[in-house]
């Protein structure tokens, strides 16, 4: 259930956590969700598992918030399932969680990049 009702983190903010959380793979994610606070990030990887690159989505399953990114490269070692699997079939079952809009933030800058 999601009871908050909007989220307070910022797409950086989740971005931020997202990389904390890529770099300690395949372990799962250790940080507090950047919106409420509850240490239940998820990471699920979907994608061409022959390539290994696929789509992250990146939630809290308390507050069902969370970020969704395109054609990142997944590790070797890490769990990913093929976009050619039914979703009912795969290993993870993502939520229906709020996806948090990539903006420019409060200080105008939106030139940051990060390097997986």
């Amino acid at each position: 259930m999601n009871d908050i009702a909007e989220n307070r983190a910022s797409w950086k903010d989740w971005l931020a956590a997202y990389v904390r959380a890529y770099e300690l793979l395949p372990d799962s994610p250790p940080d507090a969700c950047p919106n409420c606070g509850a240490r239940t990030l998820n990471l699920a990887f979907t994608g061409l598992v022959a390539d290994r690159v696929g789509y992250a989505s990146f939630w809290c399953s308390t507050c069902l918030f969370g970020i969704h990114l395109s054609r990142v490269p997944v590790p070797d070692d890490v769990p990913m399932d093929s976009v050619y699997v039914p979703e009912r079939d795969r290993s993870v079952t993502v939520p229906n969680y709020k996806v948090v809009p990539e903006s420019i933030d409060d200080d105008g800058d939106d030139d940051e990049s990060f390097q997986f």
